[in-house]
């Protein structure tokens, strides 16, 4: 009696893949290889090798393939393996984006601080709170930068998880949290915090660093 989670050796993977069909689309080729990642190269090369075999049913030793089955065997490959990698892509920055939000939900308290202080923020945790409830309009590109290297996350991956919906988040926990549907200017912000002159013009100059917009 099989172990019905017993891994398929390769051999019996292209078993079921030859007789699944009467000749290997990319579509099938490509439904192949997502069940059998650990057999990618091999689904491909097979398929490639019955298309061939199938344009050329009587091959010589020194015949070459018609080229028709030479274009079909390129098409093939290309679809499949361009479309594997475009899936590959999709995973890795669903993934990305999905330890971006558990970073930056996870702040609370004293991390949120230091957050605050490693995006050049000061000690300022209810201005933090504002950028990543997106309640300030034209955050400092410098601010989000160094935040992101604080998370240890990409640029791109915490943007995209930083809204209102944070202010909401159980494990995010602030002070003073903004209202969600009121947005101001950085400008604004900065100057409704209780620090010295001093500190609001080194934050209101994080607006004019070069690359920020």
């Amino acid at each position: 009696m099989t172990t019905p989670n017993r891994r398929l050796s390769l051999d019996e993977v292209l078993d079921e893949f030859f007789y699944s069909a009467d000749k290997p689309t990319p579509a099938q080729v490509l439904h192949a290889c997502q069940a059998h990642p650990e057999y990618r190269a091999d689904i491909v090369e097979f398929a490639a090798l019955w298309i061939a075999y199938e344009a050329s049913p009587e091959p010589t030793e020194d015949a070459l393939l018609p080229k028709v089955a030479k274009d079909d065997v390129l098409r093939l490959q290309s679809f499949v393996l361009n479309r594997l990698h475009e899936l590959d892509q999709g995973s890795a920055s669903s993934s990305q984006a999905e330890t971006a939000r558990k970073a930056v939900e996870s702040l609370a308290g004293k991390s949120l601080r230091q957050a605050a202080a490693a995006a050049g923020l000061g000690a300022s945790a209810l201005l933090l709170t504002k950028v990543l409830t997106k309640s300030i309009v034209n955050v400092p590109t410098k601010v989000l930068r160094d935040l992101a290297a604080h998370l240890n996350v990409a640029l791109a991956e915490l943007q995209q998880c930083l809204g209102p919906s944070l202010a909401g988040a159980k494990s995010f926990r602030a002070k003073g949290i903004p209202n969600a549907s009121a947005q101001e200017t950085w400008e604004a912000a900065v100057r409704s915090l209780s620090v010295s002159d001093e500190e609001k013009q080194r934050l209101l100059a994080l607006q004019t660093r070069e690359g920020d917009s």
